[in-house]
């Protein structure tokens, strides 16, 4: 996965491990949209840790490879289901 920026006549691509995203975005990523992010699916085992741009949580910045990565390697019975997951 690329994510291409329109920046005027300039277009630049980046690779997944030069984007971060925020909770929303990450939450979006992972199918956890209409759900509670951290409750959801930061306790899950092996869940990669954020990086922080700020102290309080609106300043965490999730890494898109990494996030990837983590998803392609839970087995097929730890996919995500309906409501939240039970702590691993």
């Amino acid at each position: 996965m690329t994510a291409m920026a329109n920046m005027g006549n300039l277009v630049v691509a980046l690779p997944p491990s030069d984007i971060w995203l925020t909770d929303e975005q990450a939450a979006d990523f992972l199918g956890y949209a209409n759900t509670y992010f951290k409750a959801s699916i930061i306790c899950l085992k092996g869940f990669p840790k954020p990086r922080y741009i700020m102290t309080n949580p609106k300043g965490r910045r999730w890494n898109l490879k990494k996030l990837s990565d983590w998803l392609e390697s839970r087995p097929e019975d730890l996919k995500k289901a309906a409501g939240r997951p039970r702590k691993i």
